[in-house]
């Protein structure tokens, strides 16, 4: 496909947004963090729909925030939607494998391919802002003649040099077997920063009884500018942490990076991406270690599935809620899900298609299609361009003490990985750089969506 008929794909989209959506300015005054969960594969009538297992998701925790229906994945399989959420950027051929080895797929364990995106230059500007052209799964630094791709994390330290922590990203069980995991030790227990060697092979495609950590849900490790200077890396990208769960009326107890992150407002920092395990985010039907209470299934097996993450919402939201940061209203916390089930291949829904920009390219022309799932007949290759075009629709959940009110459902907007990036940079107050020059990276430039007055409800407080 042509780079012509992508652009004018893209301008056909842009022109036919709503007007330009702000986030309300007293929203952006006043929240100064944010933290995303991202749990795994579940549709969004799966999730909140009346036959639901995720009891406490829907009876405890929808009263307390704002669903938003209308909130939508970006491609299939995992990595695409991970790495869209911190950098903008659309998928390879090889992230829409979840940069698997298909050599491996006929003989278990399966194998990922830690790869350089090559060549990973930079795409025409006007047709696709901000994105590399290239295959494979690391995307390039900067460097003095290419722009080469940063995160929202990178564009934090930049605009934040000194003082507090700007960053973390939390997966749980990383380095609990770093053979397995790879990564550096960390005084409190597993690894950090935690990726093959740029080449090898990732070895966490499947999990491990005592270790069910994926390198493909922790994305910050797919890129060289966070991963080319190790202390740093280590510094940002760090276990979850630990939980007791309490027995007999006694409290839970928590240990490691978030809980102690948490403790203060002086100590959380500004974004926070939080990741749980295979067996935790749902991604797992039944998993090979235990979920957070170690319910078993009538044959023995571990539950996984919507039980299993719903358990692990139960035990770390009050945790969450509780924190400084949170009761004082400056944290925004966002609970969505990477995509939705595999024959979910939309960008948005139908009756909201005058408002749905979910831009393609430039390295593949169906985000949505996986050839994986094609091997495994979950999806039918697609004879033309943009039949697939997204994730499908996931559905999130926001929460924010003061400018949420809680119980409320919003019909009004609709977003997708990339408008929720443009909303986290509007919110803490990147103002330049970016695709756009005004702070936004990759495809969260590509158009005016952001969380506005609909979802910050509360209007002043």
């Amino acid at each position: 496909m042509k780079k012509t008929v992508f652009a004018m794909c893209l301008a056909s989209m842009a022109a036919a947004l709503p007007a330009h959506a702000d986030v309300p300015a007293f929203a952006s005054a006043h929240i100064d963090h944010i933290l995303v969960i991202d749990l795994e594969n579940e549709s969004y009538s799966a999730t909140f729909g009346a036959a639901s297992p995720a009891t406490y998701l829907n009876n405890t925790l929808l009263k307390q925030g704002e669903l938003v229906p209308n909130y939508f994945g970006t491609s299939h399989v995992s990595l695409g939607n991970y790495i869209a959420q911190v950098s903008g950027q659309t998928p390879t051929p090889s992230t829409n494998n979840d940069c698997l080895n298909l050599a491996t797929l006929a003989k278990p364990p399966l194998l990922g391919g830690f790869t350089n995106v090559t060549p990973g230059t930079d795409a025409d500007a006007n047709a696709f802002p901000g994105q590399v052209v290239g295959d494979g799964c690391v995307y390039p630094a900067p460097t003095a003649t290419s722009n080469g791709v940063t995160t929202i994390g990178d564009q934090l330290d930049d605009k934040y040099p000194t003082g507090t922590l700007n960053w973390r990203s939390y997966a749980e069980d990383m380095g609990n077997d770093p053979v397995r995991d790879y990564g550096d030790a960390d005084p409190m227990g597993g690894t950090d920063c935690a990726h093959p060697p740029i080449g090898g092979a990732d070895n966490s495609n499947s999990a491990a009884a005592n270790d069910q950590y994926a390198t493909r849900h922790n994305p910050f490790v797919y890129f060289h500018s966070v991963i080319d200077n190790q202390s740093r890396c280590d510094s940002h990208v760090v276990p979850l942490g630990k939980l007791v769960v309490g027995t007999a009326g006694a409290a839970d107890q928590f240990s490691g990076h978030l809980y102690q992150d948490l403790k203060k407002e002086t100590t959380t920092p500004k974004f926070m991406f939080v990741t749980p395990n295979l067996c935790n985010d749902g991604h797992d039907a039944t998993c090979a270690g235990p979920n957070v209470e170690g319910t078993v299934n009538a044959s023995g097996k571990n539950i996984g599935g919507l039980v299993s993450a719903d358990l692990w919402l139960k035990h770390w939201m009050p945790m969450i809620f509780n924190s400084p940061a949170y009761k004082s209203g400056k944290m925004l916390v966002v609970l969505t899900f990477d995509e939705s089930g595999f024959t979910d291949a939309r960008a948005c829904s139908s009756k909201f298609q005058a408002s749905c920009n979910s831009p393609i390219g430039p390295n593949v022309t169906n985000p949505g299609f996986s050839p994986i799932l094609g091997m495994f007949g979950y999806q039918k290759a697609p004879a033309t361009d943009y039949v697939y075009a997204g994730g499908g629709q996931v559905g999130a959940v926001l929460f924010n003490s003061k400018f949420i009110k809680p119980g409320t459902v919003n019909t009004k907007g609709v977003y997708n990985h990339f408008t929720a990036l443009r909303s986290y940079e509007d919110i803490l107050g990147i103002t330049s750089g970016g695709a756009d020059g005004l702070g936004h990276l990759g495809y969260a430039a590509i158009n005016n969506v952001t969380f506005g007055t609909d979802v910050f409800n509360i209007h002043s407080k």
